[in-house]
């Protein structure tokens, strides 16, 4: 029986050792984990700060292609109106006169 007794203190306490050991690597763990955090922290700061600049800088030049193009469309838009608007104006008499003249003709041949 004290062999028994003998293999179940050396279980225990080889148990017992294996428990600190982990417990010591728990603590060693967290120690780098952080450590290493610290170290790189900084660092990814100075990155996502940058990140962060380049992107607005990159939604700043996309705002203003959109705000130039959107001038653009609207000046090429005002330059067609106008250039509809001075057809009409140089052909309205020349349409009205044939619109005229064939309603007349249609009169006075007994038509509608």
């Amino acid at each position: 029986m004290s062999a028994l007794q003998e293999v179940l203190a050396v279980l225990l306490g080889a148990e017992a050792e294996a428990k600190r050991i982990v417990d010591d690597a728990k603590v060693e763990s967290t120690g780098v984990v952080k450590t290493t955090q610290d170290v790189f922290m900084p660092d990814r700061e100075v990155r996502m700060s940058s990140a962060r600049e380049q992107a607005k800088s990159i939604m700043a030049n996309a705002r203003e292609s959109a705000e130039a193009e959107a001038k653009l469309i609207s000046n090429l838009g005002r330059e067609e109106r106008d250039r509809v608007a001075k057809r009409f104006e140089k052909n309205v008499d020349a349409v009205v006169s044939a619109l005229l003249a064939e309603t007349v003709d249609k009169i006075l041949a007994g038509g509608e």
